[in-house]
C-alpha cells in the first residue's frame, strides 16, 4: 500500500489503537514524498488504509471488510482479551493551510468507536460532530470517498461506475463538492420549509374555523380573569383579617405562655425549698432518732444497774436482816450471858462495833440505791421526751412532702 503526498495534503502520522489488528496503541510517522508499507498477505496494511478511511467518517461496515461496524474493534485471540473501543488518530499538516479554518500548522482527526454503539469525534482533541469532520474534508481530495483512498480493484469500479458516481469523484477533486453538499443541504432545508409552510396553512386554515369559538372563549376568559381577580381581592381581604386574629392569638399565647413560664418556675422554686426543708426536717428527724436511740440504750442501761443495784439492796436487806437476827440472838445471848467472862463481854463489844458499820454501810447503800433510782426515773423521763419530739418531726415530714406532691 503507498500513502503519497496528493497537491498540497501531507498525512504526518496515524495513530491507532484497538482497531482490528493493532490492540496496542500503534503510532505510524510518515515522511514526505512517497512511503510505502510493505508486508505479506494477512499482515495488517490494509487495515492502516480502513482505519484512515474510518476515521473520516466512513459509516459503512461493509466497505470496511466488516459485517458491523463493531467489527472494527479487536475481538480477541486466545491468548488475548478483547478491548472495549477503537481509537484511530489521523495527524495532517496544515503549514499551506489546506483547510481554511484551521490556523494550527497541524490538524488531528481522531475517532473513538465504543462496544456500546456510542461514537465520538475530536478535531485538534475537541469534541466534534460528524458533519464537522466530513466538512472539514470536503474540497481537499481526502474525502472518504474521493480519490485519495484506492484499493485494490478500485480503479476498475471506478472505470465501471456510472455517470453520476464518476461525477462525485470529479467534483471531489475539482474542488466543488463542498458547494454541492451545501446545494443539497439547502434544497432539503428548502423542501422541508415548503413542507412547513404548507402544514402552516393547513394550521391557519382549522384555526379560521375555529376563531369564532375562540372569541366566544375569549370573552369568556376575560370574565373569568375579571371574577378571578375580585375573588382573589377577596381572598386576600378574609386572610388579612384571619392573620390580624391569629396574630392577635398568637400575642395572647404569648403571654399566657410567659405567664405560665413564671408560674412554673415560682413553683419549682417553692418546690425546691420545701424538698430542702423536707430534707433538713429529715436530717433532723435522723439525729432525734439517733438521740433516742441513745437515750433508750442509757435507759436500758440504768434498768440494768438499777435493778443489779436492787438485787445487790435485796441482798445487802437480807443480810441486814441476818445480821439483825444475829444482833438480836447475840444480845439475848449477852443478857443471858452476863455472868459470863470478860472475854465475853470483850467479844460483845465487838458484835457492837460490827453491827453499828452493818449499819452504816447499809445506810450508804440505801442512798446510793434511791439516787440510782432517781436517774432512772429522771432517764425514763428524758426518753419518753425524745420519742415524742420524734413523732412530732415525722408529724412536720409528712406535711412537707404532701405539700411538695400538691405542688
Amino acid at each position: 500500500m503507498l500513502i503519497c503526498r496528493g497537491g498540497n495534503v501531507y498525512l504526518k502520522a496515524l495513530e491507532i489503537q484497538g482497531f482490528k489488528s493493532f490492540p496496542d496503541k500503534t503510532v505510524l510517522n510518515f515522511g514526505e514524498d512517497i512511503t510505502a508499507i510493505v508486508g505479506p498477505n494477512g499482515s495488517g496494511k490494509s487495515n492502516i488504509s480502513d482505519a484512515i478511511r474510518w476515521v473520516m467518517g466512513e459509516q459503512s461496515a461493509k466497505g470496511l471488510r466488516g459485517a458491523k461496524m463493531e467489527d472494527v474493534i479487536f475481538g480477541g485471540t486466545a491468548k488475548r482479551a478483547q478491548v472495549g473501543f477503537a481509537q484511530v488518530t489521523l495527524v495532517i499538516d496544515n503549514t499551506e493551510h489546506i483547510f481554511p479554518t484551521m490556523e494550527e500548522s497541524e490538524v488531528a482527526v481522531t475517532r473513538r468507536y465504543y462496544r456500546s454503539g456510542e461514537s465520538e469525534y475530536y478535531i485538534n482533541r475537541q469534541s466534534v460532530r460528524l458533519k464537522d469532520v466530513t466538512e472539514l474534508f470536503m474540497d481537499t481530495g481526502m474525502g472518504k470517498e474521493g480519490y485519495s483512498i484506492i484499493g485494490q480493484g478500485k480503479i476498475d469500479e471506478i472505470l465501471s461506475a456510472k455517470s453520476g458516481e464518476r461525477r462525485e469523484i470529479f467534483e471531489e477533486a475539482a474542488g466543488i463538492s463542498k458547494f454541492r453538499h451545501r446545494k443539497e443541504e439547502a434544497e432539503r432545508k428548502l423542501e422541508r420549509t415548503e413542507e412547513n409552510l404548507v402544514r402552516i396553512n393547513d394550521k391557519i386554515s382549522e384555526l379560521e374555523l375555529q376563531v369564532d369559538p375562540l372569541r366566544d372563549q375569549a370573552e369568556k376568559a376575560r370574565k373569568y380573569l375579571v371574577l378571578r381577580d375580585e375573588l382573589r381581592l377577596l381572598e386576600i381581604s378574609v386572610w388579612l383579617e384571619n392573620l390580624d386574629g391569629l396574630k392577635a392569638g398568637a400575642q395572647k399565647l404569648r403571654a399566657d405562655f410567659a405567664a405560665a413560664e413564671a408560674a412554673r418556675d415560682e413553683a419549682r422554686t417553692a418546690l425546691d425549698a420545701l424538698y430542702a426543708e423536707g430534707e433538713r426536717f429529715g436530717q433532723r428527724m435522723q439525729e432525734k432518732d439517733m438521740e433516742a436511740e441513745r437515750i433508750r440504750a442509757e435507759a436500758a442501761a440504768l434498768e440494768g444497774r438499777v435493778k443489779e443495784q436492787e438485787s445487790a439492796v435485796a441482798v445487802l436487806e437480807s443480810t441486814i436482816a441476818h445480821n439483825e437476827e444475829n444482833i438480836a440472838r447475840a444480845r439475848t445471848e449477852l443478857e443471858e450471858t452476863d455472868s459470863r467472862s470478860g472475854g465475853l463481854h470483850r467479844q460483845a463489844e465487838e458484835q457492837e462495833r460490827r453491827i453499828a458499820e452493818i449499819d452504816r454501810e447499809a445506810g450508804e447503800l440505801r442512798a446510793a440505791l434511791d439516787e440510782l433510782l432517781s436517774r432512772a426515773r429522771e432517764a425514763a423521763e428524758q426518753a419518753g421526751g425524745a420519742q415524742s419530739q420524734a413523732e412530732a418531726l415525722r408529724g412536720q415530714e409528712a406535711i412537707a412532702v404532701a405539700a411538695a406532691a400538691d405542688l
